[in-house]
């Protein structure tokens, strides 16, 4: 019972840096959580797929990109977290993520609030726990435009 608990507390902790690295565009860290190859995956509050990455750089570099210049806050909780294997976890979290975007005419909105669940695979890849599968499925998605948008 204590390995189980010591386990699920270090998935914790790992989600827990995935949200700040994020926040505080720590990528080179952020990089570090995923898998060799993992599966990322967005899904809209409609179901359908928003974007999908079978490259953890590939992911990171789009991500930076998107996020440039942005603040943002991302929280998980109601972590629903299951010891498949010794070297495998599941993961269920509840997310909210908040991002504003800065002035300029790149087409990015004013605002975005979003929630959802990540439903993640950690593994443990040389004797570390990475980020093998992330599924992001929006449940609620608002998005402000900018006022002047041409």
């Amino acid at each position: 019972m204590q390995k189980r608990l010591a386990l699920a507390e270090t998935i914790r902790t790992l989600k827990a840096r995935y949200c700040r690295y994020v926040d505080t565009h720590q990528w080179v860290e952020f990089a570090a959580l995923f898998a060799r190859k993992p599966t990322i995956r967005f899904v809209g509050e409609d179901g359908v797929l928003l974007a999908q990455f079978d490259a953890a750089d590939e992911f990171v570099a789009v991500t930076k990109a998107y996020l440039s210049g942005v603040k943002s806050i991302h929280q998980v909780h109601n972590d629903e977290i299951d010891i498949v294997s010794e070297s495998e976890i599941s993961a269920v979290w509840s997310m909210e993520d908040y991002l504003i975007f800065p002035d300029g005419k790149d087409g990015r909105p004013a605002s975005m609030h979003g929630y959802g669940h990540y439903h993640e695979t950690w593994r443990l890849e040389d004797g570390q726990w990475r980020l093998a599968h992330l599924e992001l499925r929006r449940t609620i998605l608002e998005i402000e435009p900018k006022e002047n948008a041409a």
